[in-house]
């Protein structure tokens, strides 16, 4: 099959950008690699982080995570998405090796930091 063995980058829709946007800097604190008035690419050590402006005018969340963030530190991470305002569900276990708890941006979307 022609299709490559990775993902090239990470998409997130977004309704209210401007909010939403200010939101994903201000959680993560991220290196932008461009922003322009519908678009904000995140510098990751992996695929980017893309921010979407919504072409509609109302989303519905997945009830569940497509991808997550990986931390060391699990508790600390939670500690400091609660700190800046974030709405966060208490750490769980996923497995016998990994823990980890979602957390949602301003739009319901479900994001997760998990720990290996």
């Amino acid at each position: 099959m022609p299709v490559k063995s990775q993902i090239n980058c990470c998409f997130i829709h977004l309704v209210d950008f401007e909010k939403s946007k200010e939101w994903y800097k201000k959680m993560f604190g991220f290196e932008v690699g461009a922003e322009g008035d519908d678009f904000l690419e995140f510098n990751l050590d992996g695929p980017p982080l893309i921010l979407l402006k919504a072409q509609v005018d109302d989303i519905t969340p997945l009830p569940y995570s497509v991808f997550f963030f990986e931390t060391e530190d699990v508790e600390k991470t939670r500690q400091e998405l609660l700190e800046k305002g974030a709405k966060v569900d208490p750490i769980e276990p996923f497995g016998e090796s990994m823990r980890g708890c979602h957390f949602y941006d301003p739009e319901g979307n479900m994001l997760l930091a998990c720990t290996r």
